[in-house]
């Protein structure tokens, strides 16, 4: 499913205007002074207010987030915050109200960038297109509503103005049976529709229609009064009342309800899918949740866990995706045939799973430094102890060299020339231990000095290596600390290694 294009910059303008809450200037030059400015604890709120409701859209409840937008405009008006509505407006499907909040806004902009103004306009004109006129005539003075919600009284000064789309048109009046039809415009026309009232000497109940299941047809009495969900009570005559709801893919549903003058009744429809339903009425749903193992309820059923797409019979559907630790989040898509419907939904976490969040982000970022830090260590004393060593390879090595330049002179000689290795430091007055050694007992000792330096070559160079290892997971876990996820963390961290049978880093606890 598209997402909304408005969603992104109400957010961007929402911050600014969060930093900025001071009273708009005043439209009219005769306007009398302003009063003093609002107190901490209104600005606060109002801050607060503001706060909520770019977090209630993101979460996508509009109406939430309007009824925010809404509070934190009464209590400091700001043209920014009348941006922001508008662009809630445009994303709930109501052009009427997202036009005349963006022209109020572009009427005075206030401190708004060129930026917005231009993209204010934008929307505004498109939301525009998106508006039809309508013109209801009625054979006796009545009440007017559209879609459940009453707009005047005939006969009207002006036409209504009304989004693209279906519409339910209801008429009232004391002593006359209700009148309701259903039209459907398009933008930028205008229809005239003329609605008759029947007189009667009674007074008609109001039957409540309700199902899960959005854009399924309500038949009441074998006319049809709209589809769910419906925006008001219906009114019916008294007495039996049939009611029939229907939608392609579907199993038609039927119920008969019984009402007294005067009376209210509610009756609530839950409808299956048809298996007997041809291919052409079914789509599927592409639904991704940001949490894994997260569960799906499509149109008020059982929850199963989202896995894989799912078939659906072709129209609107209310998405209920939710899991253990985060925010219920509630979406609405169509379904369309012969495509594949996405949605991606992003769940929120909970106040204790943000803690559990804040705990392992913590954690995680100790552990990374300390491994970073101690790698780093490791390092400097790996290669200053290898270097020590390879100094001392090069210094014995010279030794066994001498050592075997003289004993090569000394198979050489007559028996004349004296014995180089008598020069040796270890026999000076010490002849027992010439005799004991002689020159192949100090190159022994001199090869093996070298041996052992290489060796301790081989571990100051292997623990600066397992540093450098132990020190890049650390600056990996420090750089990734905002991905971590509640329990994540390292609780372990050993670097080991003898000299002789191998070295080594290991890790303890979850990434």
């Amino acid at each position: 499913m598209k997402p909304s294009a408005p969603r992104f910059v109400v957010v961007a303008v929402g911050l600014a205007a969060l930093a900025s809450f001071a009273p708009s200037r005043a439209l009219a030059a005769d306007a009398p002074p302003p009063a003093a400015g609002p107190s901490p604890a209104v600005k606060a709120e109002a801050r607060e207010r503001f706060d909520t409701g770019l977090h209630l859209f993101e979460k996508g409840e509009n109406a939430g987030a309007l009824a925010e937008f809404k509070r934190a405009h009464q209590l400091i008006p700001n043209p920014l915050v009348i941006y922001n509505m508008g662009l809630v407006y445009a994303a709930m499907n109501r052009p009427v109200d997202a036009f005349d909040s963006l022209a109020q806004f572009l009427a005075d902009p206030g401190t708004a960038g060129a930026e917005q103004k231009k993209h204010a306009e934008e929307v505004r004109a498109e939301q525009e297109k998106r508006i039809a006129q309508l013109v209801i005539l009625t054979d006796h003075p009545a009440t007017v509503e559209v879609d459940g919600v009453e707009v005047g009284h005939t006969p009207l000064s002006k036409p209504i103005r009304v989004g693209s789309g279906s519409h339910v048109v209801a008429v009232e009046a004391p002593g006359f049976l209700g009148s309701r039809r259903e039209v459907t415009l398009a933008g930028q026309i205008t229809e005239t529709i003329a609605m008759a009232m029947q007189p009667t000497d009674t007074r008609m109940a109001q039957l409540v229609v309700t199902a899960a299941l959005p854009g399924a047809e309500v038949v009441i009495n074998g006319k049809r009064v709209g589809a769910t969900p419906l925006p008001a009570s219906v009114a019916v005559p008294p007495g039996k009342t049939s009611v029939e709801l229907q939608r392609a893919g579907y199993v038609t549903s039927s119920q008969t309800i019984a009402l007294d003058e005067g009376a209210r009744g509610e009756l609530q429809f839950t409808l299956e899918e048809d298996p007997a339903a041809p291919a052409s009425v079914k789509g599927r749903l592409v639904l991704s949740s940001s949490e894994a193992g997260s569960e799906v309820s499509i149109d008020g059923g059982p929850r199963r866990t989202l896995a894989g797409p799912l078939s659906l019979p072709v129209g609107p559907h209310h998405v209920r995706v939710e899991k253990a630790g985060f925010e219920v989040a509630e979406r609405n898509v169509e379904v369309i045939n012969g495509q594949d419907a996405s949605l991606s939904v992003r769940l929120a976490p909970t106040s204790e799973t943000s803690a559990l969040l804040d705990d392992a982000r913590a954690t995680r970022r100790t552990v990374g430094w300390s491994m970073a830090i101690g790698g780093l260590a490791l390092v400097a004393g790996g290669v200053v102890y290898g270097f020590l060593a390879n100094s001392a390879i090069s210094s014995n090595q010279s030794s066994v060299n001498s050592l075997l330049a003289a004993d090569m002179q000394q198979f050489l000689s007559d028996g004349v020339t004296p014995n180089p290795c008598w020069n040796h430091p270890s026999t000076e007055g010490n002849a027992g231990a010439f005799m004991l050694h002689g020159c192949q007992g100090f190159i022994d000792d001199a090869q093996n000095k070298v041996n052992t330096a290489k060796l301790e070559r081989i571990i100051g160079f292997s623990v600066a290596g397992l540093g450098a290892v132990a020190a890049g997971i650390g600056f990996y876990l420090v750089g990734s600390n905002g991905k971590a996820e509640p329990g994540a963390g390292v609780t372990t961290a050993t670097v080991w290694g003898d000299g002789h049978d191998g070295a080594g880093v290991s890790l303890g606890g979850r990434f």
